[in-house]
């Protein structure tokens, strides 16, 4: 091949991502300028993450635990760091390249133009593909928050299926490797829900894979096909297996898995909403509406996000003016925008009006088995996306299907539809141009979807009020203030009549450009050309109501990503090497910015330790003041009426370890964490009956002389000193977590155990002793070996591959 058949080959894909390139930079133009996004889920990480990255840079070594949230847990969800695994050294290249969240919205694109490459597309379409995945609303909603390991998460989902479709075909060792590599990429972004739904796609891709193999009687190549393909995913997720390890490990100890209690905080039986995961009730709190799945077609259907938009603002303050009410525009803002079912939200999910419709035209003209998978897989998520809302179908999965109720928010499901919606979009243009279809069937199946797709924004666009837009409980609270509802009611309803006239603007633009290719009236360059054009301008305009300029900050001069105040000043006066905060001027599952300057008993987390959220709900919650004193909870931050800040010392306080006269056994953990609501921490101590062999036989003997005390701290390691007459029983202010700290007296392995529902308690002999816990979790030394050969077998395997493709086309100019 001559260099100008080169230039001709690869042109347009130069050109793709000089379109991305320039396109990005101008969405996020304010970058260029120094500025940041703010990111409130980037500065809780980081908050939560700053105990591991300090002592890491300052001692050389890693740690697994942190104390700095929820009084103690793994760090594996947090930051943990893992060796031998390539697919994260790529992450930190490109991020060193890019930078968050450029680095997303790259990815996001390349993936996704890559996949329609696979099945066909040509490139220019592809482009306007691509650009439809990227700048979906859930993309830019995600990096909003700081959702990146999500969003990168999503990113490579069409990687992986790209790889798939290319073993499919004739390049098996080609697919098999990208998919490996892609699948490797795409558990390192670290968002198994994520990765859960890819399979699912795969899942129900394969099955009618499956159902054609036997019908056309080519199961032997289909065979073969899968054999490539389970290698290939062996070596993706054994490359990624440590923090698959880990996560497995720590999962059945969190609120992902079983509880052992048997009723919830009122007394009622908690049978009907515990799982082998999460609680039904946790998990699916956040259901989409019935009517929810319309803003995929019309953004705002039902407003938008919580705190509103310009957009909206603009057309409640006119609908509030036209009512003659007084400050309209005080109004506007200071009422939630959003009237669905979800909790809150920060925006709807939006793939496009300009997708929907091809979508829908894929339906009528793309012929092949790709059509009835994608159909099938982007209807399941979508109807499962509306969680408790559509409870027959959602049972079945969440008590049936493995897996499926260890994750919440069942709205990120739709991270399916995301991906297959544009994709079964562009293979429809790519029947189009290809001419798969006659004349006369096209135009009757373009008129069919854009008169089913047009006609639903249309009905919409005249009666508005089809579907409701009461409210509850929000319209409750609002008529409380006297708020008046039916002036709101009608706000609502002009909100999804000027989107819905909006989304039909679109496909009318769409549909037009369509029709004249059809005609002959325009060639497949400038459709191309529109439709990418049209596309982006749909999606930009939608994307700038949730990540605009006002969601960018200076630079902080200061490393500080938590400004410090004038309660914490004071708190770090004291040398004390390790006791606990409670700010309370905050929600204690909801801040970790506490956490970045101490360590806090509150933090922030979709996994927190199992036992520790039972005992927020059940004891913490209700200002159990003994619960205070035993996680040895030394200052309370508390704010005045002025919201200054400023600590409130415990006398109380445990400290961080103690010697107990009494221990009680407790058959279950309902037992435990109710003998709690009423006890002496520093005198009694509770232990499940399960720990009775550690104990056998032993009497404490009163001894008003011992003595224990921590001399060394760091979050993987404390070391104490004991002196006592008698032998004596211990209890440590500490999170109880086994499959990893261990327990050392003089040097020697000892045996310790729950007590008190969370902490650790401990027979310590009589006479002077030195009590270490070492954190030492075997899965992670185990997890690294396989990583180490994985990589090697993976990204070894695709260098290999590389090489011998260049030689052999040397050879073959030579």
């Amino acid at each position: 091949m001559n260099q100008q058949s080169l230039i001709k080959k690869f042109l347009p894909h130069l050109i793709a991502v000089a379109v991305i390139l320039v396109v990005m930079l101008a969405y996020f133009s304010p970058l260029m300028s120094g500025k940041v996004l703010k990111q409130h889920d980037v500065m809780q990480w980081k908050a939560s993450y700053e105990e591991i990255a300090k002592f890491e840079k300052e001692s050389g070594e890693r740690t697994f635990w942190t104390n700095s949230m929820f009084s103690g847990m793994p760090t594996y969800l947090i930051g943990a760091t893992y060796y031998y695994n390539t697919s994260n050294d790529v992450y930190r290249y490109v991020n060193r390249v890019f930078g968050n969240p450029l680095e997303t919205i790259f990815l996001l694109y390349i993936c996704f133009y890559i996949l329609l490459i696979t099945f066909e597309v040509s490139p220019w379409f592809a482009i306007a593909g691509a650009l439809a995945f990227t700048f979906s609303t859930f993309n830019f909603i995600n990096i909003d928050a700081g959702h990146a390991g999500k969003g990168n998460a999503i990113a490579l989902m069409p990687l992986v299926i790209a790889g798939i479709k290319i073993t499919l075909g004739n390049k098996k060792l080609l697919g098999a490797v990208l998919t490996g590599i892609a699948l490797s990429l795409q558990l390192a972004a670290g968002h198994l829900q994520i990765t859960y739904y890819l399979v699912l796609i795969v899942v129900v891709w394969m099955i009618t894979e499956a159902i054609l193999a036997f019908k056309n009687k080519t199961i032997p190549n289909l065979l073969k096909t899968g054999a490539f393909l389970v290698v290939a995913a062996i070596l993706g997720a054994t490359s990624n297996i440590t923090n698959l390890l880990v996560t497995e490990e720590y999962g059945k100890y969190s609120i992902r898995g079983t509880s052992e209690l048997t009723k919830t905080t009122q007394g009622t039986s908690n049978e009907n909403n515990q799982s082998s995961g999460l609680d039904k009730d946790y998990a699916l709190q956040w259901s989409n509406g019935v009517t929810e799945p319309f803003t995929l077609l019309i953004p705002n259907f039902l407003g938008g996000g919580n705190a509103g938009d310009a957009h909206t603002h603009n057309i409640i303050e006119k609908e509030f003016k036209a009512a003659g009410l007084q400050q309209p525009k005080q109004l506007a803002e200071g009422i939630p925008a959003y009237f669905g079912e979800q909790p809150f939200t920060a925006g709807p999910i939006y793939y496009g009006a300009i997708i929907c419709f091809l979508f829908v035209l894929g339906l009528f003209v793309v012929k092949g088995s790709e059509k009835w998978w994608i159909l099938v897989i982007s209807t399941l998520a979508i109807f499962l996306s509306m969680g408790k809302n559509f409870m027959s179908l959602t049972d079945i999965f969440f008590y049936n299907v493995p897996l499926y109720n260890k994750f919440r928010s069942v709205t990120f499901i739709l991270a399916i539809a995301q991906t297959t919606f544009p994709l079964l979009a562009l293979l429809a243009i790519r029947d189009v141009i290809n001419g798969s279809l006659k004349k006369p069937e096209l135009k009757k199946a373009l008129l069919y979807s854009g008169g089913i797709v047009g006609g639903l924004c249309l009905i919409f666009a005249a009666m508005p009020g089809l579907a409701s837009v009461d409210a509850e409980p929000i319209d409750g609270q609002l008529k409380q203030y006297g708020y008046p509802l039916d002036i709101i009611h009608g706000a609502r309803e002009k909100v999804r009549q000027m989107d819905a006239l909006r989304s039909f603007m679109f496909i009318a633009l769409a549909f037009g450009a369509l029709w004249f290719f059809i005609t002959d009236k325009i060639k497949q360059q400038y459709l191309a050309l529109i439709l990418g054009a049209l596309i982006l301008v749909d999606l930009w305009g939608v994307d700038k109501r949730y990540l605009n300029d006002k969601d960018y900050e200076k630079r902080k001069k200061t490393d500080a990503v938590v400004e410090k105040t004038q309660a914490d000043e004071i708190i770090l006066q004291d040398k004390d090497p390790h006791y606990r905060v409670y700010n309370t001027t905050q929600r204690l599952d909801q801040d970790a910015l506490t956490s970045y300057y101490h360590k806090s008993i509150g933090g922030y987390h979709g996994a927190k330790m199992r036992r520790y959220q039972e005992l927020i709900e059940f004891q913490i919650a209700r200002n159990n003041m003994e619960m205070f004193n035993m996680l040895n909870v030394k200052y309370f931050i508390v704010g005045d009426s002025l919201n200054n800040l400023f600590p409130q010392i415990n006398s109380n306080a445990n400290g961080n370890a103690w010697f107990v006269s009494n221990m009680v056994w407790v058959n279950n953990a309902d037992a435990e964490i109710d003998s709690l609501t009423n006890f002496n921490s520093k005198q009694t101590c509770f232990i499940d009956k399960r720990f009775s062999e550690q104990l056998n036989g032993f009497k404490i003997k009163a001894d008003t002389t011992a003595t224990i005390k921590l001399t060394k701290y760091q979050p993987n390691k404390l070391v104490y000193e004991s002196n006592a007459a008698n032998a004596q029983l211990a209890v440590f202010s500490e999170m109880y977590y086994d499959k990893g700290w261990n327990a050392y007296i003089d040097g020697n392995l000892a045996q310790h155990f729950r007590c008190n529902y969370v902490l650790r308690g401990m027979q310590i002999p009589a006479g002077k002793h030195t009590i270490e816990y070492r954190f030492e979790p075997q899965s992670v030394a185990t997890g690294e070996r396989v990583t180490l050969v994985s990589s090697i077998l993976l990204y070894g395997g695709a260098l290999a591959i590389a090489i011998a493709a260049f030689l052999r086309r040397k050879k073959q100019q030579a």
